[in-house]
């Protein structure tokens, strides 16, 4: 009985109610039990996935993917479909990409944030469903993952952080400010860059027959 401590634990009985154990011991398994829960603890981020209106059926299927891949490693997804120009007059496209998505994701998520506009972008956000989090964390699940990431990566699909639109925009937009007095940019790389916008925005316009 050495080393042991005297605890009472029901102060208020009649008499009062004590236990002998190690108190050091006691709180040295709790504090044991606490660090395997905070380790096996899955932190939920939230990954995001881009559209726009003129997004390919081809592409839209690897976006689908790369959206179901976060989904299974537990993530909620945001997904966004930006407008430009008089693309906003075609929301019905963009409100079929966005249920084509939820429709193909509706096995591992379910909609947290219904489609809505928010200025020139449409937003979604999906939330894994109890199961598919709970499924996250088996290896099976992650060499899953890692399989179709290759061989996506295989066919040519890259997820990129950049938008190659963000930065055309960028680059006519300082074309303008170094103008010559005809309007006509000085730097030729400037050109090409209004180049590249006005024909991806003709092909949105073709595509999409607005005038």
């Amino acid at each position: 009985m050495q080393h042991l401590d005297l605890i009472e634990v029901a102060p208020n009985a009649e008499p009062p109610v004590c236990r002998i154990f190690d108190y050091g011991k006691f709180i040295y398994e709790r504090e044991k039990k606490e660090r395997e829960a905070k380790k096996n603890l899955k932190v939920t981020e939230i990954k995001g996935v881009r559209l726009r209106p003129k997004t390919t059926d081809h592409h839209l299927s690897f976006k689908i993917r790369s959206a179901r891949r976060f989904l299974q490693q537990g993530n909620k997804v945001k997904v966004s479909l930006r407008f430009k120009g008089r693309e906003d007059q075609i929301p019905h496209v963009a409100r079929r990409m966005m249920d084509k998505v939820s429709s193909e994701c509706a096995d591992l998520a379910i909609i947290e944030f219904a489609p809505q506009m928010e200025g020139k972008t449409m937003l979604m956000v999906l939330a894994p469903t109890a199961a598919t989090v709970a499924a996250s964390t088996l290896k099976s699940t992650q060499v899953r993952i890692q399989e179709e990431l290759e061989v996506d990566k295989a066919q040519g699909y890259i997820e990129d952080d950049d938008d190659e639109d963000d930065e055309d925009e960028i680059e006519v937009l300082d074309a303008v400010e170094d103008a010559d007095s005809n309007g006509v940019p000085k730097d030729k790389s400037a050109r090409k860059a209004i180049n590249r916008v006005k024909r991806a925005r003709e092909r949105s316009q073709e595509q999409f027959n607005l005038p």
